[in-house]
């Protein structure tokens, strides 16, 4: 595999090559010959190669680095066994292969030291005997392929509670706040103003999927394969069904989505054609967003794939000097619209009359709350006669935007 730094240069290249093949037509004051067009065309592709490519490069080193991170400050959100990560990984494979394999340690034995483990040191858990031998890793690993689809958990803030019930969340906006000149010598106090504050509430919806493996599936492949094969599945689904609720939920039994029409945000700017954009449009969106709001570390576009060609599409054939996507060029550093990050969401509506297309905001202030982690139970007995084990998991959730005036919406004309 090509390193993040190889892939940015060859993107350059064929970038520039795009943009001098379109100075050429617009110096000559002429449109793309057909040639000229399909050769475009081709450098589009290449360059969507290479950004596919760069994306999946900075993908796995965030999943490295995510591996690797210690989370010493972190309170643990479920129960540890004894012993150190291989000794749990270990235990965690005897539990898939106890049953039809005969080796490695029985799962009634994990169990037991399992439970002695928490006995000792969490009396007052709930968690069921499948999260035991769950090793860190594998939830680290499902939680990054949760991540990794829609946008969403990429960009909000996360919070996780210990327990369950509803959460309150105080909320203030003083955006509007001055304070007070007094005179010399006063005559009288300072009069006090009071801060106004109110709150979200977060409820903790239940989302759940099940697995289903063959036993000659378990027997035939690779301990470790399965594991991961497990933590794929759940994280695939769960990304889909968690980001669709937190992008487009009514808050009834699922999260509140930043798109909900009562709750999510609100527009921002609203496009003077129901069929296209122009870029004072998105600079009007931006300044949307109070200032106070524009320029943190989480301030960011989201859109979908289909919005984000269009965008790139407003700087064919311009002479502004000042493109509206910024390509990246260093290792590290983000492609830009207007000098924002963005992330990409497929949840998010493509153009259409009336159709919300895009947010900008400071995402820091979309809040996902969860409450401990994600968890899984086995399930031998139930599918017993289909020579089968089931794996039942689920997570406890919700999310809303904490600050309506964080995050506002590009929305089309209808």
């Amino acid at each position: 595999m090509r390193t993040e730094k190889q892939i940015l240069e060859l993107r350059a290249s064929v970038h520039t090559q795009m943009q001098a093949l379109l100075k050429t037509a617009a110096d000559e004051k002429r449109a793309l010959t057909a040639e000229e067009d399909q050769t475009w065309e081709r450098m589009d592709n290449e360059f969507k190669a290479f950004t596919t490519e760069l994306d999946k490069v900075r993908k796995m080193q965030s999943i490295e680095a995510d591996m690797n991170r210690q989370d010493d400050d972190t309170p643990p959100v479920m129960p540890q066994l004894p012993g150190d990560q291989a000794a749990k990984k270990m235990q965690f494979e005897s539990y898939f292969r106890q049953l039809f394999t005969g080796e490695g340690m029985p799962m009634q034995d994990a169990m037991r030291l399992a439970y002695q483990e928490v006995s000792r040191t969490q009396t007052s858990t709930t968690e069921g005997n499948g999260a035991y031998v769950v090793p860190e890793e594998f939830i680290r690993q499902l939680e990054i392929t949760m991540k990794a689809f829609g946008g969403m958990m990429q960009a909000s803030f996360q919070h996780t509670s210990r327990r369950g019930g509803t959460m309150n969340w105080p909320t203030n906006d003083s955006t509007t706040r001055t304070g007070q000149w007094v005179d010399e010598p006063r005559a009288s106090g300072i009069t006090p103003q009071a801060f106004t504050f109110s709150r979200k509430q977060f409820a903790a919806y239940t989302w759940t999927d099940m697995a289903q493996l063959t036993w000659e599936f378990i027997q035939d492949e690779d301990v470790s394969f399965v594991a991961t094969v497990l933590a794929q599945l759940f994280g695939e689904s769960a990304g889909r069904a968690l980001n669709y609720a937190y992008t487009l939920g009514d808050g009834s039994g699922k999260p509140t989505g930043i798109l909900d029409a009562t709750s999510g945000a609100s527009t921002g700017k609203t496009t003077s054609s129901n069929s296209a954009f122009t870029k004072a449009e998105l600079i009007d969106a931006i300044h949307s967003v109070d200032p106070a709001y524009r320029n943190g570390p989480n301030v960011a576009w989201m859109f979908n794939d289909d919005t984000l060609a269009r965008i790139r599409k407003l700087d064919f054939g311009t002479t502004d000097t000042v493109p509206i996507w910024q390509p990246s060029f260093r290792e590290g550093d983000p492609d830009r619209v207007l000098g924002y990050r963005y992330v990409i969401n497929q949840d998010f509506p493509s153009l259409a009359a009336g159709a919300k297309i895009a947010a900008f905001g400071d995402w820091n202030k979309y809040i996902i709350r969860n409450v401990q982690t994600f968890q899984m139970v086995r399930l031998d007995e139930r599918f017993a006669d289909q020579l089968s084990t089931g794996f039942l998991g689920w997570l406890r959730t919700d999310g809303k935007l904490l600050q309506s005036a964080a995050i506002k919406l590009l929305r089309m004309n209808t």
